[in-house]
């Protein structure tokens, strides 16, 4: 007797595109590498199918990603809107795992008739009608390399080059643990299209402003090394960017600047808003997990990378952040 057919995971989220005329697409605000290169990767897909489709942002897109706005050459609706220029029957959401993460379009997505999620970030629940939720994939453009497939489009250049960089961004050059195979196997597909690897890799991580170089040098002045050694945790204010002339968009690369330094396994840095609140971003080389350490400070994300959004001073927000650091780096040295 044959094992009954498992059912194919994308069925629902591919019926609800095809069923759908008008989509926008959206990501988590503070937008990375994954989720710009998802977005577009997945619209790039939906406009071959004759679907009217747009990402709405609420933030701008960060400096070293700039290059990917670059679609001047399409005709209709530009790639990135900041407002609605349809209604939208589909709203899709991917790298995006909280609904808070897209507040201020939070009023477009519910008056969709259709919410999809495709995310890998770790999530308690779904705030869509059907979801694809993998922890586990290293990226969320490996999912929508799949979802791409399952539609049947015909993956070309801009495509290929939208899903690497989704990759490339999310596995730090595929030097993170969370790299597999699948990583390098569905990287090898995509430089069958003519993807121009070398040109991106540079674009994103060897072309820095002078502003920038400042801001890293100046966050290893700020920072603060505890847990005996094993701790690293810096900030950058509003004000202090303006000081040194740099935009909140070049904040992203300082994270990898603290995590390069040898001995660290946890680093944690926090960047002022405009509101006052703070983001914090963490990441682990060792055993220990800061999505355990985002929890506690009402965020979250992935066992080696994960943040929160703190509502508190700066001094309140470092003493919080290194109270819960140092609690789960006790935790994984008592179990390890």
């Amino acid at each position: 007797m044959q094992a009954p057919k498992q059912m194919n995971k994308w069925t629902d989220i591919v019926n609800c595109i095809k069923e759908a005329g008008r989509v926008v697409i959206m990501t988590h605000t503070n937008m990375d590498g994954d989720a710009i290169g998802s977005a577009l990767a997945l619209c790039h897909a939906l406009r071959s199918l004759g679907k009217r489709c747009v990402i709405l942002i609420e933030d701008d897109i960060p400096g070293y990603l700039k290059f990917m706005h670059d679609h001047s050459g399409h005709e209709g609706d530009p790639f990135f809107v900041r407002s609605m220029p349809f209604e939208p029957e589909l709203a899709l959401v991917v790298d995006c795992g909280d609904s808070g993460r897209i507040e201020k379009r939070l009023a477009v997505f519910e008056s969709c008739r259709t919410k999809v999620c495709v995310d890998h970030h770790m999530q308690v629940g779904s705030f869509a009608d059907h979801s694809v939720i993998e922890p586990e994939a290293s990226a969320t453009g490996l999912l929508v390399y799949e979802l791409i497939k399952e539609l049947g489009v015909t993956i070309n250049k801009e495509i290929a080059e939208d899903l690497y960089v989704a990759i490339l961004t999310d596995t730090g050059c595929f030097k993170y643990s969370n790299t597999t195979a699948e990583c390098h196997i569905v990287t090898a597909e995509l430089y069958k299209y003519g993807i121009e690897h070398e040109k991106l890799a540079t674009l994103i991580y060897d072309t820095l402003d002078m502003a920038q170089i400042k801001l890293e040098a100046a966050i290893v002045d700020w920072m603060e090394v505890f847990a005996d050694g094993k701790a690293v945790i810096s900030y950058v204010t509003q004000e202090q960017l303006k000081k040194l002339g740099a935009s909140y968009d070049m904040t992203g690369s300082c994270i990898d600047v603290l995590r390069k330094i040898a001995g660290v396994e946890v680093c944690a840095f926090l960047k002022e808003h405009e509101d006052g609140s703070y983001k914090l971003s963490l990441r682990s080389k060792g055993a220990a997990d800061v999505n355990r350490v985002a929890v506690k400070l009402g965020g979250g994300g992935h066992v080696k990378a994960s943040g929160a959004t703190l509502e508190v001073s700066l001094p309140d927000a470092i003493s919080r952040t290194k109270a819960a650091v140092e609690d789960e780096l006790a935790r994984s040295l008592k179990n390890g």
